[in-house]
């Protein structure tokens, strides 16, 4: 594969730093997007947006550098550009950050929780997408060893030197895998977005559906380093069963108060109509009479004194 784009001198472009910047500029714009068609602020999504990006990035990068602070002092330079690779726990480092961030924000502008999220989630699933093409370029995140006809061989020494890849393998292609499974859920949640019957639904969905691919797909990763209970799982499928947990729950826990809410105006009905059914209609009011004004004729004028003596004469 390709993991750097080009290098001029000392300035390396990576090709997972281009993917990512890539997906997230698409993403911002497809949340600008998406925020109109949910009556959201658009000054406020580009600010939340922003503020989110720059978190994960700096939160990213500076967990990055403190768990290798000796090849930070070896290639400063190259670990300050743009990310040459998707480390799983950099980039757990990030989210982290940029969730605690957007939640801040979001409280302090008093905008509306569940409708943000919905708008967020097909551009966060736009951004993983481009991010795991760039994994697969630069040999992040590669798969177990398998002897299928889809598998992938690097022979890249930069894939070694920076992600630790194998080379001269055949090994899954688990980047692709989360990336087909990022553009299914993002056509789903896109296609659900404006035909929610609540709000949640598309962050519910998006957790949902996401938590299970990447649940599934880590079983054939070959580059997982913080296996859990006894290495039966990894760090990302105990966040994925979370995630799994909290989408479903963002289906169900609203459907009562929404099935309350649509039966209220029937028992309005039922109620109305049992009290009028028990008790006789009102009888109309009769007509009041009308009252006819008769106008009195009004008297001659009394003649003048120059009238009175023109008769006398």
């Amino acid at each position: 594969m390709y993991p750097r784009l080009f290098q001029f001198g000392p300035v390396t472009l990576p090709t997972y730093g281009a993917c990512l910047a890539l997906g997230l500029v698409a993403a911002l714009f497809l949340a600008l997007h998406n925020a109109r068609r949910l009556k959201i602020p658009p000054e406020a999504m580009w600010n939340l947006s922003m503020a989110m990006v720059l978190s994960a990035l700096v939160g990213s990068k500076l967990l990055l550098i403190l768990t290798n602070l000796r090849d930070f002092f070896r290639f400063p330079l190259l670990m300050l550009s743009l990310p040459i690779t998707q480390s799983p726990s950099s980039l757990l480092g990030g989210v982290a950050l940029a969730a605690v961030v957007g939640f801040i924000y979001l409280r302090a502008k008093k905008m509306p929780l569940l409708t943000t999220l919905d708008a967020l989630t097909p551009a966060f699933l736009l951004a993983d997408a481009f991010a795991n093409l760039g994994a697969f370029a630069s040999g992040s995140n590669y798969g177990l060893p398998t002897a299928h006809r889809w598998g992938v061989t690097y022979t890249s020494h930069l894939a070694a030197f920076w992600s630790g890849t194998p080379l001269g393998v055949r090994l899954h292609p688990t980047q692709l895998y989360l990336c087909a499974a990022d553009v299914l859920i993002w056509v789903l949640v896109l296609w659900l977005l404006p035909r929610q019957r609540q709000t949640g639904e598309c962050i519910g969905s998006g957790l949902f559906l996401y938590g299970l691919a990447l649940f599934s797909i880590d079983f054939f990763r070959g580059d997982l380093s913080t296996p859990l209970f006894h290495g039966t799982l990894s760090l990302s499928q105990c966040i994925a069963v979370w995630m799994v947990i909290v989408g479903a729950m963002l289906w169900l826990e609203r459907e009562a108060p929404a099935v309350a809410a649509s039966s209220a105006p029937a028992l309005a009905v039922i109620h109305t109509s049992s009290h009028s059914a028990s008790e006789p209609p009102p009888q109309p009011s009769p007509p009041r009479p009308r009252l006819h004004l008769i106008e009195k004729p009004s008297s001659p004028a009394p003649p003048n004194d120059a009238h009175r003596n023109r008769q006398e004469k």
